[in-house]
């Protein structure tokens, strides 16, 4: 029997979404795959995406 007061632990609720959505790594790990994409495209897109993530680490967010 369960307690009230007692809540089953979910996993794959909104907690492992909101996880994964505020996890610095993931936003981080995109924007450098993206740069390493650049490079082979355009020189401009390449410190684009270098400042996209010397904003993101200098914003406090990592």
């Amino acid at each position: 029997m369960r307690e009230s007061g007692a809540r089953e632990a979910r996993p794959y609720g909104t907690r492992a979404v909101r996880m994964w959505v505020t996890e610095p790594a993931v936003p981080v790990a995109v924007l450098g795959v993206a740069a390493v994409a650049a490079v082979l495209q355009a020189p401009v897109l390449t410190w684009a995406i270098t400042g996209g993530l010397a904003g993101y680490s200098l914003s406090g967010s990592v």
